[in-house]
């Protein structure tokens, strides 16, 4: 079945030039294009959509208050603002109603990668109870201004390690925590790395952007106060994550773009505990003490208590994010990743075998009940390879 997709606009013009910049789409989505609000809530009541792009200055019921109505009636429905320049104080009220905002004019293919991405979470098996919940809270958070910012220099084939590096020297506090990352234990690199530039030319283009994203969201979270888990506590254990499971694919010779994958991946892994425990904390306490009394996973324990697990919640949040599917998978599979079945190993067995071992050294109860599959443990067992993954993953947290 073809994800459905509401365009709403007041502006004849505006809906007949959104049909044919899309018109190439019609055999991956069902498109609908409705002259205002309440227009659109009519088709909504007449059959549901998966996707909701509305315009904020309309007459009557502006965008707001339409996107608000949405949230409220279809809570699963992503919602989207495409707004003009002008529209800044409408797009302030959108604040906690809408998931994504994106400024017109717009290019095609922007936009298009917007929708997919934000369609695209069925391909992960992510059901409608996960859109409901994620849906229902007040406010999702945004993708850090900077992180987007170097998304669309690195989209100009032209652009080099400087102009990447200028666009994160612009923000002083983002440069002093990504030089201080860059010049940890983590990297164990040689020399000192003094400025953005230098970083992104000795770790790579998405290294940095996935520090630069990870970053953002950790220091932008609202600080929560939960009994056996903190910010800093995630922190840490995503980058021991993310450390060893690009060691581990280094050992196995994957290429420096999936290990790459595999840094970011690891760096992302349980973005959605963040999600649980800054918007749903009273939900997430429960959980916590239920990892505690019943030494059970977190994972299972978030299924008792929510209907799903921070896996498909950190997905669907960096599908509406527009990351690359690779790291969309690794996310959502981290805990379960598939057997090749004799075939190479990718980043998600690598992220799966760090979180892991990073199990085995953690002190926090929410990481500790984490079991490798058994085919993999088997497999690796078999082929020698345990001692060696093991190793690697220590020498990634000691370098």
């Amino acid at each position: 079945m073809k994800p459905r997709v509401l365009f709403v606009d007041d502006e004849p013009n505006i809906l007949s030039g959104l049909r044919r910049m899309l018109s190439g789409m019609r055999a991956e989505w069902e498109m609908a294009f409705c002259e205002g609000a309440e227009e659109g809530l009519r088709a909504l009541e007449a059959a549901p959509f998966d996707v909701v792009v509305s315009d904020m200055r309309m007459p009557g019921m502006n965008g707001a208050q339409f996107l608000r109505e949405v949230q409220r009636l279809y809570p699963a429905t992503v919602r989207i603002v495409l707004s003009g320049h002008a529209d800044r104080s409408l797009v302030d009220q959108c604040i906690g109603v809408a998931h994504q905002y994106i400024s017109k004019p717009c290019e095609a293919e922007q936009l298009k990668v917007l929708i997919r991405n934000a369609t695209r979470i069925g391909d992960l098996k992510v059901d409608d109870h996960v859109k409901r919940l994620i849906g229902s809270i007040d406010q999702l958070p945004s993708a850090p201004e900077i992180y987007l910012a170097l998304r669309k220099v690195l989209q100009d084939e032209e652009s080099s390690f400087e102009d990447i590096g200028r666009i994160i020297g612009r923000d002083m506090a983002m440069t002093a925590q990504i030089l201080k990352l860059v010049n940890s234990s983590f990297f164990g690199l040689r020399r000192t790395i003094e400025t953005p530039q230098e970083a992104v030319a000795f770790l790579g283009v998405e290294t940095v952007k996935g520090l630069v994203l990870v970053n953002g969201v950790f220091e932008h979270a609202q600080p929560f106060a939960l009994k056996g888990l903190s910010l800093g506590d995630l922190w840490e254990h995503s980058l021991l994550t993310s450390a060893g499971a690009k060691a581990i694919c280094a050992l196995e010779g994957l290429k420096a773009a999936q290990r790459e994958e595999a840094f970011v991946g690891g760096l992302l892994h349980d973005l959605g505990m963040l999600l649980f425990a800054n918007r749903l904390p009273e939900g997430y306490q429960r959980v916590l003490e239920m990892v505690a009394s019943e030494k059970i996973s977190v994972t299972l324990a978030e299924q008792w208590e929510f209907g799903i697990g921070h896996p498909e919640m950190g997905a669907y949040l960096l599908g509406l994010w527009a990351l690359p599917s690779a790291i969309l998978e690794i996310v959502s599979g981290h805990h379960h990743p598939p057997d090749p079945e004799g075939g190479r190993f990718t980043p998600l067995h690598a992220v799966h075998a760090a979180d892991v071992f990073a199990a085995e050294v953690s002190q926090v109860d929410a990481f500790r009940v984490v079991r490798m599959e058994p085919w993999l443990a088997q497999r690796l067992e078999a082929e020698g390879r345990m001692g060696p993954w093991r190793e690697a993953f220590l020498g990634g947290r000691d370098a």
